[in-house]
């Protein structure tokens, strides 16, 4: 009875704000051990030095969980960092166990909350550098918990349903905590409070589209379809909205509208005439896990839009070289998808087949912000490629979020050990290599055999289930699908802008970086934590089934250059990490993002 008095009185907003600020700890540490105190040698497991030289807090952790103490030293500002975990992780992947303390010199341990503890980290990694403070890094750590929090307010998360498209909806919109190994995983900057409510997925939201009238002299577009670009949006839009034959219709996401409108080179545009406001009309869509990539269930493409707002890393707004990209992309993939297919039957890969935007043909930066804020890519819709009884699920719903996709994860096993009548580890093992192999050798062929690079993250995966297993791979998001440099000179990319060609191509071994980052860092690490929640034996299994995949790999499919690489990763060579925290720091590019090693199981288990 205390108990449920107690919960009452606890405000829900209160309790967001402290699950917010918990997993932002989480996620700093995951970096911050990652990056710098792991391998500057600052970061320990197990007990410590002076036994007694910890909050009693702590020892009492210890004795619940049976989990061990984590301690970081922070040698410039002269802090220790203690917490307790479940074990040691080889890859850095801690499951945090207590509450966090801090002590400095001379002062006793102190209780941690999560601005303390990014404001601790900032400044030690500012004095190891010789760097002033990164002020703007900061406020996206404080946007990211404020986000989330707002989101943990909105929402309640539950179950997905038994309904395919809308589960896959569902699952789109579930990310409440984000990246895992980013310092601001949910951080969106250029928009008020009330409008991240109002578009962000994880809040459960849908809208309609704002359309443009646009004068057809002042359209842009290319399509590798039968239909152009704008027919195919006029057959999705809503069907009293017509407008003359001499303009064309341009939906945007409905905050886009707005910043457009206030653009001096809209408003002119729309006083003389070349443009008019159409507003908001038609049936919702739903903004996806990408926040600007939106999907009707009916139609058959997703609005890739431009959003001018910074989102973690990068403001997501679509300029021409991505334009020309994502076209050039799917010509490629089109050329090697028969084959593809033949090999890896389970595959799909999403093509982006037009594009459409404004040019108001006026040389300056004014045109090029309007050409980038009307910019639209066509995605294709996920159910036009869907087996029959299949659920499509978005990779991170299961494996990106925290203690959420944990409870997704488990059911989909728990269904499928129904249908087999297996242990939980025998079923976990087997959903593991079923989801390997589907994506793996596909991945891993185009990389080898035709020097496509693609980007297989958990937010560009989505896997077909049936019965509780996976059956089917979509791989999708072409921004992030690189060539070879190698296979692919200039004279094979002609049809598309210097700039557009130099976006496209990596060298070898930056390729290899990005594939073993995304595949084996990103995806399968991830997925392991979480569908072995802590059990060793079971995360051993798993990464064996990662072992045993990549020497299939190599004896079906695999040549000489392949050999070299996969044998490299089955001895222990180290997974390229991205190290988000250093490059948020320092402010790259993405593009110029840093890479360091992660420790790879796969040398540890051979044998």
């Amino acid at each position: 009875m205390y108990k449920n008095n107690l919960a009452e009185l606890i405000d829900s907003e209160q309790m967001a704000q402290q699950e917010a600020g918990r997993r932002s700890m989480e996620t700093l540490l995951n970096c911050y051990c990652r990056e710098i105190a792991g391998p500057d040698s600052q970061l320990s497991v197990g007990p410590l030095f002076g036994k007694n030289d910890c909050p009693v807090s702590i020892r009492l952790a210890l004795q619940y969980t049976k989990g061990q103490i984590m301690h970081v030293r922070l040698p410039y500002t002269g802090a220790r960092l203690l917490t307790v975990v479940d074990g040691m992780s080889i890859t850095g992947n801690f499951r945090y166990q207590s509450s966090f303390y801090y002590k400095s010199t001379g002062k006793p341990w102190t209780l941690l909350d999560w601005e303390t503890l990014a404001k601790l980290l900032l400044h030690e990694i500012s004095l190891k550098n010789h760097q002033p403070p990164n002020d703007e890094l900061m406020e996206q750590i404080c946007d990211s918990v404020a986000v989330t929090t707002a989101v943990l307010c909105a929402t309640h998360p539950d179950c997905f349903s038994r309904k395919p498209l809308q589960a896959f909806i569902e699952s789109e919109q579930s990310l409440i905590f984000g990246h895992p190994f980013h310092p601001a995983p949910k951080s969106r900057q250029g928009v008020c409070y009330e409008d991240m409510l109002r578009y962000s997925p994880e809040t459960r939201t849908s809208f309609p589209l704002h359309y443009f009238a646009i004068r057809r002299e002042y359209i842009l577009q290319k399509s590798v379809l039968l239909q152009s670009c704008d027919q195919i949006i006029s057959t999705q839009a809503p069907a009293d909205l017509v407008v003359d034959k001499e303009f064309t219709l341009i939906p945007t996401h409905p905050w886009q509208a707005r910043y457009l409108l206030k653009h001096s080179s809209v408003i002119a545009a729309i006083q003389t005439g070349k443009i008019y406001d159409l507003g908001q009309q038609g049936e919702h869509y739903y903004p996806t896990s990408s926040i600007r990539t939106l999907f009707h269930p009916e139609n058959h493409y997703f609005y890739k839009c431009s959003l001018n707002i910074r989102i973690t890393n990068c403001v997501r707004k679509n300029a021409f070289y991505e334009l020309e990209s994502a076209l050039q992309i799917t010509k490629i993939i089109r050329e090697i998808k028969p084959s593809l297919e033949r090999l890896f039957p389970d595959i799909r890969i999403l093509e982006e087949p037009a594009f459409i935007s404004v040019d108001l043909r006026q040389d300056d930066i004014l045109a090029q912000e309007v050409f980038e804020g009307f910019g639209l890519i066509l995605r294709q819709n996920i159910s036009g490629v869907l087996a029959d009884s299949t659920t499509p699920l978005l990779s991170g719903a299961l494996f990106g979020n925290h203690i959420y996709g944990e409870i997704h994860i488990r059911k989909l096993l728990d269904e499928m050990g129904l249908e087999t009548n297996s242990t939980f580890e025998d079923t976990a093992e087997q959903w593991f290599s079923h989801y390997v192999s589907k994506l793996m050798y596909p991945v891993m062929y185009c990389y080898f055999s035709y020097g496509v690079i693609f980007e297989p993250h958990l937010q560009n995966v989505a896997i077909g289930i049936a019965k509780g297993k996976p059956v089917q791979i979509f791989l999708r998001d072409f921004e992030g699908v690189k060539l070879l440099k190698e296979r692919y000179d200039s004279g094979q990319l002609d049809a598309i802008s210097q700039r557009a060609r130099e976006s496209l191509w990596y060298s070898n071994d930056q390729g290899w970086k990005r594939v073993t980052y995304c595949l084996f860092v990103n995806n399968f690490c991830e997925a392991i934590n979480q569908i072995s929640a802590g059990n060793q034996k079971l995360w051993n299994r798993l990464w064996g089934v990662v072992r045993n995949h990549l020497q299939v790999y190599q004896s079906q499919f695999g040549d000489a250059s392949s050999a070299r690489r996969i044998n490299a990763l089955l001895n222990g060579e180290p997974f390229p990490g991205k190290a988000n925290l250093t490059n948020r720091f320092f402010k790259r590019p993405d593009r110029e993002s840093e890479y360091l090693h992660v420790n790879n199981p796969l040398g540890i288990l051979r044998g």
